[in-house]
C-alpha cells in the first residue's frame, strides 16, 4: 500500500534573555528534523546568535547536536531553524532493536498509582504492540486532562498521574511507563506537528520489525502531519537545549513554531 506523503514547510525560533550578561556559554542544541525511513530532509538552516562557528555531530541515539561555545558577553541567545520536509506516516523499519527501550527510566517508572492504572487496563492486552498502544491511550486521557503549566520538564509520569493534569511529555512519560510494563518496547520522541504553536512529543512503540508512531496526546497515529527532531529513552535524552554558563541572573523564554502544509 502506497504511503502517503506531505512537503511541510517550517519555522522554529527560540530566544532566552538574560537578566544579567552571560559569558562563556557552552551550548548543545538538538534542533534539527531527522533524515528517515519517509522522512527527507529538502532543505535546513540554522542561525543561533551570538553568531559563531557551529559544530555538528550525532549522540548516541542518532540524533543531531548542534554544538558551540559563546566567550563573548551577551544578554540574549537565540536559534532559528527553517526548512522543508518530505514526510509521512511514520513507520521506521530496525531489526536490530536497542535493549534500553525495554526498561523504566527515572520519567517512566511505575509507582503506585501507574501500577494500579496498569492493573486496571492490563486485561485483554493485544499481541498487537500497536492496538495495545492505542489502548493504553484512551485509558491515559480517561485519567488526566491537558492543562499547559500543570507540570515541568522535571515531572516524571507518576507525577502527573497524581497530579491529574500534563502536557504531551507527560502523556508520552505515562505511555511508555505503561508499555514498558506490558514488555513493550517504546521510545520517546520530539518533534513538530502542524497545527501547533510549539514543540510537540510523542512515542514510538515497536512492533514486528518497526518503529510506530503514537500520539497519545491526540489520540493518533503519527503521519505525514509530524516532523522528528530527536528520539530517545525519555524526555531526558531530547532535549532542544542544554547549557552552561556564567552569569546571566533570570532567564526568559520564548518559542515560535509554524509548520506548514504545501
Amino acid at each position: 500500500m502506497a504511503i502517503k506523503m506531505a512537503v511541510l514547510d517550517f519555522t522554529y525560533n527560540m530566544s532566552i534573555k538574560f537578566s544579567l550578561p552571560v559569558v562563556k556559554h557552552c551550548y548543545t542544541l538538538r534542533c534539527i528534523p531527522l533524515e528517515c525511513e519517509n522522512q527527507h530532509i529538502e532543505d535546513i538552516k540554522v542561525t543561533v546568535f551570538p553568531e559563531n562557528e557551529l559544530t555538528y555531530s550525532n549522540d548516541g541515539f542518532g540524533n543531531i547536536l548542534v554544538t558551540d561555545r559563546i566567550v563573548t558577553m551577551h544578554n540574549e541567545f537565540t536559534v532559528d531553524v527553517s526548512g522543508t520536509v518530505t514526510t509521512g506516516a511514520h513507520i521506521t523499519p530496525e531489526n536490530d532493536l536497542n535493549p534500553v527501550y525495554k526498561y523504566p527510566t527515572h520519567f517512566t517508572k511505575c509507582g503506585t498509582e501507574l501500577q494500579k492504572m496498569f492493573d486496571r487496563i492490563q486485561i485483554g492486552i493485544s499481541d498487537d504492540a500497536v492496538d495495545t498502544a492505542l489502548k493504553f491511550t484512551r485509558a491515559i486521557r480517561a485519567n488526566i486532562v491537558y492543562k499547559s503549566g500543570s507540570t515541568s520538564v522535571i515531572t516524571t509520569a507518576e507525577e502527573a498521574l497524581l497530579n491529574g493534569a500534563g502536557v504531551c511529555q507527560d502523556y508520552s512519560h505515562i505511555l511508555l511507563a505503561l508499555l514498558r510494563k506490558a514488555g513493550i518496547p517504546a521510545r520517546y520522541v520530539v518533534g513538530m506537528m502542524v497545527g501547533e504553536g510549539e514543540t510537540h512529543a510523542w512515542v514510538e512503540v515497536y512492533h514486528n520489525g518497526c518503529w510506530h508512531g503514537v500520539d497519545p496526546t491526540n489520540n493518533r497515529l503519527a503521519d505525514e502531519n509530524y516532523i522528528i527532531i530527536s528520539r530517545g529513552r525519555d524526555f531526558a535524552d531530547c532535549g532542544i537545549n542544554r547549557g552552561l554558563m556564567t552569569g546571566g541572573g533570570m532567564q526568559t523564554q520564548t518559542v515560535n513554531l509554524k509548520v506548514t502544509k504545501r
